[in-house]
């Protein structure tokens, strides 16, 4: 008796873990989602970049970030470099849009580990969003590295782990179950 319902048991496990991932089975956020409310908040009060008129006088506030004397800069600098998570994604299936930046490959070229990031070009042409907005993701799913120019659903479980890479550092990590195309819902 006890033999026939630890076989069920067994048998119930495995069919559970051979379902299809599905999108429904997964929390969709938003990249604002992994910010605290106080970094959200942060980022919204940051003040405009202005991108005109070439370059800054000796004492502007380009020159002036350097020596952190613009409190404007300072701000900027204070998110840009946060590594504040929310505890409460921690271990959760969640499903995140995003662009694929290349951490590690396996001996065919395929991508196995990425940085997932909110906008193109993001740790490679530009510097890296902050931490709290970098997800390291591991994969068994084969990734072309021609794939990158497009965005990705990724679905996986969610943890608070930090990843420092010399491309960027990320307050999140992810062990996906799911890469996608990602399709506009």
């Amino acid at each position: 008796m006890v033999k026939s319902l630890y076989m069920a048991l067994i048998l119930t496990l495995v069919a559970f873990t051979a379902l299809p991932v599905k999108a429904e089975d997964y929390k969709t956020l938003e990249w604002t989602d992994l910010l605290p409310e106080e970094d959200l908040k942060k980022m919204e009060q940051l003040p405009e970049i202005s991108h005109e008129g070439g370059e800054a006088p000796a004492g502007g506030a380009l020159n002036q970030a350097f020596g952190n004397q613009d409190p404007a800069a300072a701000a900027w600098n204070e998110v840009l470099m946060s590594a504040n998570v929310k505890g409460e994604l921690n271990n959760q299936k969640v499903r995140v849009p995003g662009f694929i930046v290349p951490v590690e490959y396996d001996a065919e070229q395929n991508v196995t580990a990425f940085f997932l990031v909110p906008y193109f070009g993001a740790c490679i042409h530009v510097p890296p969003p902050p931490p709290n907005q970098i997800i390291f993701v591991t994969n068994k799913q084969k990734i072309q590295g021609d794939m990158i120019y497009s965005p990705f659903w990724i679905s996986g479980t969610l943890t608070t782990e930090t990843m420092s890479h010399d491309l960027a550092k990320s307050a999140y990590s992810m062990k996906a179950d799911k890469i996608e195309e990602y399709s506009y819902e």
